[in-house]
């Protein structure tokens, strides 16, 4: 291999690397300020919470999925827009079901 390839290549994995690490680190940030912002704001205790995963995809760019112990089969979604944490959708965790009720809906603040 030519030496100015070995540098390209050392290069693109050194980015690679380091772009994951910092998406890596974004998410546990995004993950740990939803958890805070349960625990703190909403008065949910950590055993509350079954599963808490954060997502970057199409609309909304950044979202996380919250699972609670009690209803492990809705998935509740929360964002995080100029400091203010909301929830903004929910659905089950598989299928679908109208006539489902769940249980931890929270009303938006105006």
């Amino acid at each position: 291999m030519k030496k100015r390839t070995k540098i390209i290549l050392v290069t693109l994995i050194i980015v690679y690397g380091v772009a994951s690490l910092a998406l890596h680190s974004f998410r546990n940030q995004m993950n740990n300020e939803i958890i805070h912002y349960l625990v703190d704001a909403r008065d949910y205790k950590n055993e509350d919470l079954y599963k808490v995963y954060t997502q970057i995809g199409k609309a909304p760019v950044v979202s996380t999925t919250v699972i609670f112990a009690d209803e492990p089969n809705a998935r509740y979604f929360y964002r995080k827009e100029k400091d203010l944490i909301y929830q903004y959708s929910m659905a089950p965790v598989k299928g679908s079901d109208p006539k489902y009720t769940y249980k931890h809906i929270e009303e938006r603040l105006p």
